[in-house]
């Protein structure tokens, strides 16, 4: 049984993940020391039904890489945001200070006023892309 049911397509409640999910409070801040940008912002599921955040990704950044302001990165720090649970009915905040991404290896040099394209993607296939402002910290 477990055979039959390999494609991802096939989990049920999963095939439409982004009408479930909202973004909002998304910034890429770019700090004035030569550091790389951080992005924070606040996730949203309305859904009944727990959805799995697999990767967020952006052309602005060759990866984006989990991160917390007041802790060493590891392996599970780095690899946060490829296996996060977002739980029925719930908001999770990613605000300045603590857990956020970090744009390793910048394509662009992002100028604040600016937005990029930010594609959070989840498990069963389907993702949801959103503009996000640059916002240059003190």
């Amino acid at each position: 049984w477990a055979a039959d049911q390999s494609d991802e397509s096939s989990i049920p409640g999963q095939d439409d993940a982004q009408k479930d999910i909202f973004l909002s409070d998304t910034a890429l801040y770019v700090p004035a020391a030569h550091r790389a940008p951080e992005l924070y912002f606040t996730i949203r599921n309305t859904s009944s039904t727990a959805h799995l955040l697999e990767g967020v990704s952006s052309p602005a950044c060759l990866t984006l890489a989990g991160h917390h302001a007041d802790q060493e990165s590891s392996d599970g720090t780095l690899g946060l945001f490829t296996h996060l649970a977002l739980p029925a009915s719930s908001t999770l905040v990613f605000p300045a200070g603590g857990y956020n991404l970090l744009c390793l290896g910048s394509t662009v040099t992002p100028q604040s006023g600016q937005t990029i394209k930010v594609t959070f993607r989840f498990l069963g296939g389907s993702s949801k892309t959103v503009s996000v402002p640059v916002v240059t910290t003190p």
